[in-house]
């Protein structure tokens, strides 16, 4: 492998985000997550604010405002969740063949294996009893707002990653590992990620 390149994606809640961050910390590689937003609006010259809301969501046809902004980075027509996508794309193959980097969500083991780049896909899971209860305890709300906005962003991530690429979002046989947080807690998870990853590479 070129490169140490690796396409996290985690269930709303699994504490995946905060693995990634320390994963990449411990293997000394950069970290992508909601910056990945700002790279792509810079690649198509958009105002991050016309992007933000559209970050993975899928496209809706029929009801959006479109992001064209007459600057020849972007085509006219397409919505803010399809040329976020697009954008978003071209960020996750570039830096995957510049760098070593772990990249969350947005369908970045997808977008690498089309490309024929080689990376590690990891799926971070957990029950989701205590998804609920870690995003009741981080976002400081009752029981049953934490498992409408769970089951809400599981949702909108499924319907995304499905739109995107006609896999299914979760399904073991799309990654190369899938590790279930609340088995080990966050530390011991992001340490047999590092074994792994140090094992593949």
């Amino acid at each position: 492998m070129g490169h140490t390149v690796i396409a996290l994606s985690r269930q709303f809640g699994s504490g995946g985000r905060e693995i990634g961050q320390r994963l990449a910390q411990r293997l000394g590689i950069a970290f992508y997550d909601r910056e990945i937003i700002q790279l792509a609006a810079g690649r198509g010259n958009i105002k991050v604010s016309k992007l933000a809301g559209a970050d993975e969501n899928r496209g809706n046809p029929w009801l959006f405002e479109s992001v064209y902004e007459d600057n020849g980075a972007v085509n006219r027509g397409p919505s803010p969740s399809d040329t976020l996508y697009w954008l978003q794309s071209e960020v996750i193959r570039d830096k995957a063949r510049k760098e070593d980097c772990l990249l969350v969500g947005r369908c970045g083991g997808h977008v690498l294996a089309r490309a024929g780049i080689p990376h590690i896909s990891i799926y971070v899971c957990a029950p989701l009893e205590e998804r609920i209860r870690r995003v009741g305890a981080q976002e400081q709300v009752d029981e049953k707002t934490a498992a409408a906005l769970v089951r809400k962003t599981d949702k909108q991530r499924r319907a995304y990653y499905e739109y995107y690429t006609g896999g299914n979002w979760g399904a073991p046989e799309s990654y190369d590992l899938c590790i279930n947080s609340a088995r080990y807690g966050v530390e011991r998870t992001v340490d047999l990620l590092v074994r792994y990853c140090h094992q593949v590479d």
